[in-house]
Parts: structure tokens; sequence; C-alpha cells
């Protein structure tokens, strides 16, 4: 069987199953900056910043399930809470028009929606602005969000865990209710990618990139291609003796590694010329594995095809990319084979 032809038969698994995205919903700004003469402001003599174009995505938990209706997943409802503020309207409307099903809880005090401003010179990114560091989930949210999982677990081949924040809606008693779901649906692919927090969760999947991986047993690395195969072993070895689930530990250029319980097993990435940008490839890997994994395919495949998403991501410039299946079969046409 040819390459293309595998990887269409592994899509058209993907296509058939629901996903839900739990987690930290983030909106992505853009904001193109004037390069021409500056005015000076009126009021403080300083000069001013003109933005002349401006567009948003969803990002954090939103490109996550922006990614899996790009894999052509058939539903995929959402569990997150937004702001009363415009970033919010913004948000939701986006996720509402990428066809997510459910919608966002809204908290009105003491949460601003969390947003990624990044302005643009020319190419070159500026200092990034962020909104919704300092949120604190309220009781009243984290009940809406247990009860919406209660209700929506029954009817999903796999939930993502998205947790992109330090200041997170990850508070012990949604943690709690997590595990508690995890265990009472066995069969259901429970896949957390948790930036800071990946040791607060049990019985589930893992993700991580090497970095994290390193931090979490207290050690320092400088990219993710800078770890050895060794220690990742010991890392993914460690992790899955806490969970008894599945590590994916994903590298960069050098793939992904991955361990069983039994075994590491390494899946190369492709090569991709530059210029690249690696901004939400992460979530591309997280949005494939899940849907690959929850549709039953086994753990190599799913790398594999999480593999080529992340490539086809990578190639988008100046955005959150993501992988539909006739961008993942035309890079698959050049790809080595899934073993």
């Amino acid at each position: 069987m040819t390459q293309p032809n595998r990887i269409a038969q592994l899509l058209e698994s993907v296509s058939c199953i629901s996903v839900g995205v739990l987690g930290d919903f983030c909106l992505d700004a853009y904001w193109e900056l004037d390069q021409g003469m500056s005015e000076l402001s009126l009021e403080t003599g300083k000069p001013t910043v003109a933005v002349t174009h401006q567009r948003y995505s969803p990002g954090g938990a939103g490109n996550v399930a922006h990614n899996l209706i790009a894999l052509g997943v058939k539903r995929v409802p959402v569990f997150g809470v937004a702001g009363t503020d415009p970033f919010g309207r913004e948000l939701q409307k986006q996720l509402s028009e990428l066809g997510t099903a459910n919608g966002l809880t809204l908290q009105e005090t003491a949460w601003q929606t969390p947003v990624y401003a990044k302005p643009y010179r020319g190419t070159e990114e500026q200092n990034r602005i962020d909104f919704g560091r300092f949120n604190e989930l309220s009781r009243e949210s984290e009940r809406t969000l247990i009860r919406q999982l209660n209700t929506e677990l029954k009817n999903l081949d796999g939930l993502v865990i998205n947790q992109q924040l330090p200041k997170s809606i990850y508070t012990p008693g949604l943690v709690e209710a997590l595990h508690t779901f995890a265990r009472q649906w066995p069969g259901k692919v429970f896949l957390v990618d948790a930036r800071h927090r990946i040791r607060d969760f049990q019985a589930m999947i893992c993700k991580l990139n090497a970095v994290e991986a390193a931090h979490v047993f207290g050690k320092e690395i400088r990219d993710n291609e800078s770890a050895t195969d060794e220690e990742l072993r010991q890392f993914a070895e460690q992790i899955f003796a806490r969970t008894g689930r599945p590590v994916f530990i994903t590298r960069s250029r050098r793939g992904i590694l991955f361990f069983d319980g039994a075994a590491i097993v390494h899946v190369p990435a492709e090569e991709v010329p530059k210029p690249t940008d690696p901004v939400g490839a992460g979530d591309t890997v997280v949005a494939a594995l899940t849907a690959a994994l929850a549709s039953g395919i086994g753990l190599r495949d799913s790398a594999r095809l999480a593999s080529l998403a992340a490539s086809v991501s990578i190639r988008k410039l100046k955005q959150t990319g993501t992988a539909t299946p006739d961008e993942i079969l035309a890079l698959s046409s050049s790809a080595a084979p899934i073993l």
C-alpha cells in the first residue's frame, strides 16, 4: 500500500469521531504596525504607534479545537471560560465560526479573556502584550465546567486537557473531577498537555515537549533537541510509572518519542525548509494524537500522523498553524513510510 493511501485511511478514521477540548482558551491577536512617520500625542507629546491591520484567531485550547476541526473531526465541543470583555466576544465569535459545539462559560468578575497580542513591524515580532495572567476561576464557573463534562463525556471518543496559563482553570476540584472521569471512562482517550502542571494529572496520556519533560524532574535543557535519548527514556518511564498511560515527548526537528510501558519508540520528523514558524505546532500534535488515538489508531501510526501534521503547521508563517487532510496527504507523498 502506498504511503498516501495509508495516510488517507488514518484520516478517514479521524473523520468519524467526536473529541472535546477542555482548557485555557486564548485569543491570538496580530497587529501590523505602521513603519512610517509617527505622530506625536497631543496630550503627552510622546510618539504614537499606529496599527495598520489587525487579525485574530483562537489560541491555546482554541488552537487545539481549530486543529481538530481542520483535521476533519466530526464534532468538537469546547469547555472553557471567557471574560465578558470585547476580546471574549471575539473569541466566542471565532470558535462559533469554526463550528465548535457548546460554547465557553462566561465569568464576569476576576477574569480577563486571555490574549496574546503580537505587534509586528514588517516581519519582526515586537514585545508581546498579554492579557489574563491574573485570573481566578470562580466556584460557579468550576461547577459549570464539571457539570458540562459530566453531561458530554458519554458522547465523546476523546478529551484534550490543555493547560496553557499559570493562572489556569484547573482548580483542585476540577482536577479531581477529571481523575474521576478518566477512571469512570477507561475506554476513552484523555490526553493532557500541561505546560506547568503535568504532575497534577493522573490516569491520562501525557504529551510534553522535551524541555517540559526535563523541567518536571528539576533539569534544565537548552531546547527540545538537546536532551539525550537516555534522558528522555528516563523521563518517559518515570511519568508512565505515575500515570499508567502512554507518554509522548516532542523533540522539534528530532521528531516524537513515546513510551507505552514496554518500549521506547522514536518517530522521525520531516525535513522542512526554512523559514518556519513553530507557534502552535504543539497544539497541532496534541490534536492529531488525540484524534488518531480516539479513533483506534495505534501509538506509532498516531505519532506519525501527528508528526506529519506538525510539519504542515510550521510552514505557515505569522499564524498559529493548522493542518488539513489535503495538506497532510500532499506532504505524505514524499514522506518516509509508516512501518
